[in-house]
């Protein structure tokens, strides 16, 4: 059996690879399981090379450099070059993650069950509960028992969903982060990441159109991966006070336009995405002119591509603008 394991980097500080290389040798495998690390240096600030060859790891890596694309965009690089060669399964990892000893020998275990898509809980370095348990959708999800739900593992738990289910959360929650995500490689042989998306949605997506695919879905309440704190696009996009918060919630615009426009959704799905698509205008219109009258000037290209998808949306700025206000704060934790 073989696993490829994608590492995109971009870091500003040294020693996070090698934490996640280290977490990648720690990995404890079946017998004749074997991995390929590939690590794709997205133009990173500290070179991943550094790092690399110095390393007497276990697990072989390959070091792949390109100019900076963002992490789907390297993401996308790492499948393709895996696309030519034989592997069972696909793992992603982001630099500044760690996995538990377990995580691999777990998933693969779940995916050889006649499953082709797992994830699993995860917590970050500064939280003192785990994703899952601090998540609305997966709490619920957790105890759900119904037609659509095989339970593999009752105490864990651990549960495989169908497809109009894990669709349905899926698009109602982003329920996967990435370094927890082990899939079949025949899935991803054609399927890449949105990198018009790099700064929100463009993971989302991708696990939604896996299971658009068909890819059967598995979820493990076990926390088997820790998420540390390096660069990180989408979380540091949450000061009120940066432009960056703005062109958050334009790119999440984007993402649910995306999704109403790429994938084949069911009624009540197309319903949720409606949904998504009317509160990230306000937030987004709400948040753009309250920059520009502070005197901060969000990202303008940003503005004219979803002005192309969205041709009402800047006309209406305003008006969203002054029905917002008055309820800033409540509308603000949906955002």
């Amino acid at each position: 059996m073989n696993i490829a394991v994608i590492i995109p980097f971009f870091q500003r500080e040294g020693g996070i690879l090698s934490r996640a290389l280290d977490s990648v040798d720690a990995q404890i495998l079946p017998d004749g399981c074997s991995l390929t690390v590939l690590v794709i240096d997205d133009e990173s600030p500290v070179p991943a090379r550094s790092e690399i060859e110095s390393r007497q790891g276990r697990v072989p890596v390959r070091l792949i450099e390109q100019k900076n694309g963002g992490p789907g965009a390297a993401r996308n690089t790492g499948l393709d070059a895996v696309a030519a060669d034989r592997f069972d399964y696909v793992a992603f990892l982001d630099s500044d993650d760690i996995w538990q000893p377990t995580h691999l020998q777990d998933a693969v275990a779940l995916l050889e069950r006649g499953h082709d898509f797992h994830f699993c809980d995860h917590q970050r370095t500064e939280d003192d509960i785990t994703y899952f348990e601090r998540t609305p959708a997966l709490r619920r999800m957790r105890g759900e028992r119904h037609g659509g739900v095989t339970v593999l593992d009752p105490e864990i738990p651990i549960l495989a969903f169908d497809q109009p289910s894990i669709m349905a959360a899926s698009v109602d929650t982003y329920l996967s982060q990435t370094s927890t995500v082990v899939v079949r490689q025949s899935f991803v042989q054609s399927l890449r990441f949105e990198p018009l998306l790099r700064n929100a949605g463009e993971d989302q997506l991708f696990w939604l159109s896996l299971i658009e695919a068909g890819a059967r879905a598995v979820v493990s309440w076990k926390m088997n991966v820790l998420c540390g704190r390096g660069v990180n696009v989408y979380f540091d996009a949450f000061d009120w006070k940066s432009t960056k918060v703005v062109d958050r919630t334009g790119y999440m615009l984007m993402f649910f336009h995306t999704v109403e426009r790429r994938l084949s959704l069911s009624a009540s799905d197309r319903k949720t995405v409606a949904d998504r698509v009317r509160r990230y205008r306000r937030a987004y219109s709400y948040l753009f002119l309250r920059s520009l009258m502070q005197g901060r000037v969000p990202s303008l290209s940003l503005t004219w591509k979803l002005a192309t998808l969205d041709p009402g949306l800047v006309p209406a700025m305003p008006l969203r603008f002054l029905a917002v206000l008055p309820k800033r704060q409540a509308e603000s934790l949906q955002w």
